[in-house]
């Protein structure tokens, strides 16, 4: 018997079932899932795409290769305008070969830079007019991409880690959902607060059909110190907005379920925050995770990470 979420929502056994006599999906071995946040991810239509008051934001959240990449566009851009401008007034620049694009371009670079090696130098009041400007924006760039740098290195981020799944299985004779959590870093998350919500298409008694947001009731919503593991439990009981819903059903109303992890980094002493995103597909009915937490020769506990996405059917042994 193996556990696989089902690519597609075929299957239709109700979420009061007992998970242990469902019939997990077969034939799924090896399939792909994309289980990034992105995937389900918002797409505004109909509005401005960009705005330049959102450039700031832009920078701080490009990964840092397209960030290096962006600065060194600009750094040629830049310098290559300038360049143009000393080129286009012969004598701008003294001691440069006419006609020579590439010493009007390394001299630009030196002056953006405010260095100077004594052998190029402003020739014209045309190019100490040119050579201040650049010399100007030179200075705002240093100071704008220090403060950059400074930004993306100081923002508070947390690595947690999700487990690929949710499993549905019984716990303590209740239908159970459950999904892990791990702090990937080796410190301390304080007043750690986990919440979950269903999110699902609703037509009203009008007709209308609307987003709806249902706060899931967890066994256990906070913790003073996050730093290994977290198995965040939702019972599907009559209070649950699961309760007696089907694969099927939540895969018609596009649900998703959420879950957002807060609290205070012990060494940023800020706050962190860190969520995921599954869908109809990524729930494994009839399946429990296997145990990573082990005890070491020194009576600590450790978390064996090779092991976090790994389920199980139910009634099987450890």
């Amino acid at each position: 018997m193996s556990c696989f979420p089902a690519s597609t929502p075929t299957s239709t056994s109700d979420m009061t079932r007992d998970p242990s006599t469902a019939s997990p999906a077969s034939g799924n071995a090896g399939k792909k899932y994309d289980f990034s946040p992105a995937a389900a991810a918002l797409r505004i239509a109909g509005g401005p795409r960009w705005h330049w008051s959102d450039s700031y934001h832009l920078i701080l959240t490009l990964s840092w290769p397209r960030f290096f990449a962006l600065v060194g566009s600009f750094y040629l851009l830049i310098n290559l305008l300038f360049a143009c401008a000393f080129f286009a007034v012969p004598g701008a620049v003294a001691n440069a070969r006419p006609g020579s694009l590439a010493d009007a371009f390394f001299f630009s670079i030196e002056t953006l830079a405010t260095v100077g090696y004594g052998y190029m130098s402003p020739g014209s009041i045309y190019g100490h007019v040119v050579a201040s400007i650049e010399i100007l924006i030179g200075m705002l760039s240093i100071a704008i991409m220090t403060g950059l740098l400074f930004a993306r290195f100081s923002r508070p981020t947390a690595r947690v880690m999700f487990s690929n799944v949710i499993v549905i299985t019984t716990f303590n004779g209740v239908p159970t959902l459950m999904l892990r959590a791990a702090n990937e870093r080796n410190n301390l998350i304080l007043d750690a607060s986990v919440r979950a919500s269903l999110v699902k298409k609703e037509r009203t008694q009008e007709g209308e059909m609307f987003y709806r947001i249902h706060d899931l009731k967890l066994e256990r919503d906070r913790t003073s110190a996050f730093v290994l593991s977290w198995t965040v439990m939702h019972k599907i009981d009559e209070s649950s907005p699961l309760f007696g819903v089907t694969r099927d059903e939540l895969a018609a109303a596009d649900a998703r379920i959420n879950i957002a992890i807060s609290g205070l980094d012990e060494t940023l002493n800020d706050i962190v925050h860190a969520r995921r995103d599954y869908g109809p597909e990524h729930l494994a009915f009839g399946c429990r995770f296997v145990d990573i937490l082990f005890e070491q020769p020194n009576n600590l506990w450790a978390v064996d990470f090779t092991k976090f996405h790994a389920v199980k059917p139910d009634g099987v042994g450890p």
